[in-house]
């Protein structure tokens, strides 16, 4: 027994009572930080907040204030009086605070800003050639004359006329505009707006339970059903999720290990005091992402699974050798000091090689996976530290009845015959599991190479977002939801840049907003001659008094008088936006960099959101990709960061494996072992994970660096258990094998979550661990005996 050893022995159980209430003193003032603890699940703040993609998209969100807005789904019938419903609507959410404004729905600009309101041309026709005749009739008044005043009599007539049409339509339909009903009359749709972006989500969790409320009363009252959909429905559902996912993942992780604990030791004083420890190690380090970070990201929420099933290990490791060692010994130092001349060395190694693992994903050079890495570090520093010294010391006190209560179960004595039993099938073992892995393998590489852009979503798949926007593009047609944003400089030729889209093959349809100007109105020389003689009413005192009245005079009049006397289209088109509102201009031109640019609309021919949709659509359209408008090229930008990028990650975990392996064993060979029996594992397990439809995505490729640390672990302390006597190597088998049990219970729990993303996630760690684990306690001892 080596002196240092026993020296730190001695002093651990000497001052224990001053260690562990300097120790829980500490813990408390970390812990306390939980309260300020926020999860953010948006997948955009993944990506660095100065890059060129995001800066853009930040910039497009700002200069188009409507692009976020709440879809709500009333599912009407025929008996629905859908006006009075949407006035009904519209009533209620004024009474809440946060809510700002209705959304125009209509999809054309124009029957949105009321060119269709005038649509009784029979009256204005009639009501132009008597104010021709009227102006005639001015122009050579004669008081004996009674022609003119009956011209004059029929022009007040029909203005009043059209004065209670406008009137009429009001009154009927005061929500005229902010309302679209679908082609069967089965869905009405409004959009609502509010004073905050979906990016705050104490907001969003504020206002989503008000908005549902309002929709409770309304199916009461009108006997229907309603539904939301959009970014504040979907953001609410998806942060929703990760922290019900975060929440009962940590909890059931932790009842997981301590039912295992608890099995394998018999002992139920020690499975509360390792209990009480996870708690403990838990809740430091969130405490400490909580004042370093403020908040987890999509990544890091589930971090607290990770360590929990990390950080058992280094706990199981010094617990059965200590259990063991006092058992023989009756001296409880001697044996802390035996446990850690046999374990404190491979745990060292351990742990350091699983932190470098994880500190490789700072490579990906994105703020969530670097937070990711330092979190993640940072709890197994907690957890081993921990687990290495302060759960002895509070053994310490029990140790007495820890000794009288531990008893021996048939779980030794399983491990006891594995161990004899790997040596003696050595070459049945190397040729099964070699068959294995190369098959599996070769799909992994298949997988990986088919790296997917379209990870399934956050949220649950029968989440009230997903389903109602299913119906709402099942009721409307698909294509009204698969339309993207695309922008062409005003001084562009237009047609040239879209007839370069429309050699995509991805491209079903391209069109500019002159396009759509057609579809609703008609060929524009036509719309001309129509309209030129209508426009003499821009300047007729009679008919913009009555129009002024209603408030359509500049957006119906001067619209009729722009088509009269524009030389072209796009000259229309630029004339239309400096006469309708800002948040409308929007739609048809948008300044980006001092630059004025037309919106074009296209539509891809495949599903973005599926089989990689959005991988082929942009890598299709890679030159134009800072010309889309939305999201999604952020979320292509990120995709393509992470699958460029993480190349690094793997490189830098190989050499880092390679170096403290070396340098913990010394051997080449165990070096080697360690390295390639480690890529084969996630090969392996990708090639599994292929016949289950999971895709290599930028979640589950999280699992390299995690599969690479939890394995690299069970390598060191294996190499280490070989070379000492069998009694010890069965127990490191024993020991290993727990490690690894307890670190798939917590990623197990995943399966219980609701966002399918983290289910598959869960799928590939389980699946990896055991794979470790055939590697680990199998393979290498058949390779060294």
């Amino acid at each position: 027994m080596k002196k240092k050893y026993l020296l730190i022995a001695e002093f651990l159980t000497r001052n224990y009572k001053w260690l562990l209430i300097i120790f829980f003193i500490f813990s408390v003032g970390i812990i306390y930080n939980l309260k300020n603890l926020k999860i953010n699940s948006d997948l955009l703040e993944l990506l660095p907040k100065d890059d060129p993609i995001v800066v853009s998209y930040r910039d497009e969100l700002q200069h188009q204030s409507e692009s976020e807005v709440m879809i709500v789904a009333f599912y009407i019938d025929d008996n629905t009086d859908y006006k009075k419903l949407a006035l009904d609507f519209y009533s209620r959410m004024k009474n809440i605070h946060e809510f700002k404004a209705l959304a125009k729905t209509d999809i054309s600009l124009l029957l949105s800003y009321g060119f269709l309101n005038v649509s009784n041309s029979k009256l204005i026709d009639e009501l132009m050639n008597n104010i021709k005749e009227t102006f005639n009739a001015f122009s050579s008044v004669n008081p004996y004359d009674f022609k003119s005043f009956e011209y004059i009599n029929n022009t007040l007539f029909l203005l009043d006329k059209l004065n209670k049409n406008f009137e009429t339509s009001k009154e009927t339909d005061p929500m005229l505009g902010f309302y679209t009903l679908s082609p069967d009359k089965k869905i009405m749709v409004m959009g609502v707006t509010f004073n905050e972006p979906t990016s705050n989500l104490i907001f969003v969790n504020n206002i989503i339970p008000k908005v549902k409320k309002v929709l409770s009363s309304i199916n009461q009252k009108y006997s229907i059903k309603t539904g939301l959909t959009g970014a504040y429905i979907y953001t609410y559902e998806a942060n929703k999720t990760v922290s019900f996912d975060f929440s009962i993942t940590t909890y059931l992780s932790i009842i997981l290990i301590i039912i295992i604990f608890y099995f394998t030791f018999g002992n139920l004083i020690t499975t509360i005091l390792v209990f009480i420890n996870l708690l403990i190690s838990v809740g430091i380090t969130l405490g400490l992402s909580a004042i370093i970070f403020k908040e987890l990201n999509i990544l890091t929420s589930f971090v607290a699974a990770i360590t929990l099933g990390l950080g058992i290990d280094y706990g199981i490791h010094i617990t059965s050798r200590l259990i063991t060692e006092f058992k023989e010994r009756k001296n409880y130092v001697e044996a802390l000091a035996i446990t850690y001349e046999t374990v404190l060395v491979p745990v060292i190694f351990g742990v350091l090689t699983t932190i470098f693992v994880f500190i490789s994903l700072i490579f990906m050079k994105l703020p969530a996976f670097t937070e990711m890495a330092l979190i993640s570090g940072m709890g197994l520093l907690v957890f081993s530290l921990i687990m290495v010294f302060v759960t002895p010391i509070i053994f310490y006190p029990f140790r007495s009845i820890i000794l009288k209560t531990y008893r021996e179960n048939k779980i030794n004595i399983w491990f006891q015959k594995l161990g004899d039993w790997i040596p003696k099938k050595r070459k049945i073992i190397l040729f099964y599991i070699s068959i294995f892995i190369i098959f599996f393998s070769i799909f992994g590489i298949i997988n990986f190479a088919n790296f997917s852009y379209t990870p399934p979503g956050l949220a649950p798949t029968n989440a009230e977002s997903t389903k109602v926007f299913n119906d709402i593009a099942k009721h409307f047609g698909t294509s009204l939801f698969n339309e993207m944003q695309f922008i062409v400089g005003v001084d562009e030729d237009s047609k040239k840049i879209i007839e370069e889209l429309k050699k995509s093959p991805y491209v079903s349809k391209v069109e500019s907003y002159l396009d759509i100007l057609k579809k609703q109105l008609g060929d524009f020389e036509k719309l001309k001659i129509k309209t030129q003689e209508i426009s003499e009413l821009v300047n007729d005192p009679f008919s913009v008094a009555v129009l002024k009245k209603y408030g359509i005079y500049s957006e119906t009049l001067k619209i009729i008088d722009l088509a009269a006397k524009a030389k072209n289209e796009k000259e229309f088109i630029l004339g239309i936006t400096e006469l309708i509102p800002e948040n409308l201009r929007k739609n048809i031109l948008i300044n980006k960099d001092n630059k004025a640019y037309f919106i074009v609309y296209v539509t891809p021919s495949i599903n973005l959101n599926i089989n990689n949709g959005m991988k082929h659509f942009f890598d299709s359209l890679k030159s134009y990709l800072n010309r889309f408008l939305g999201n999604k090229k952020a979320l292509y930008r990120l995709m393509y960061i992470i699958e460029s990028r993480f190349y690094y990650v793997i490189l830098f975990s190989v050499f880092m494996i390679g170096i403290l392996t070396y340098f913990s064993r010394k051997s080449f060979k165990e070096t080697l072992i360690a390295i390639f029996g480690l890529l084969f594992t996630n090969l392996a397990t990708f090639g599994i994970i292929y016949f289950f439809d999971i895709n290599a995505t930028f979640l589950t490729i999280i699992s390299l660096p995690l599969i690479f640390g939890i394995g690299v672990d069970g390598y060191i302390h294996i190499f280490h258990a070989i070379d000492e006597d069998k009694v010890h190597y069965w127990h490191t088998l024993k020991a290993t094998s727990l490690s690894f049990l307890t670190t798939v219970s917590s990623f197990i729990t995943f399966q219980l979550s609701r966002g399918e993303l983290l289910k598959q996630f869960s799928l590939t760690m389980v699946l990896g661990i055991s794979i470790a684990w055939v590697m680990t306690v199998l393979l290498i001892p058949s390779l060294k005996k």
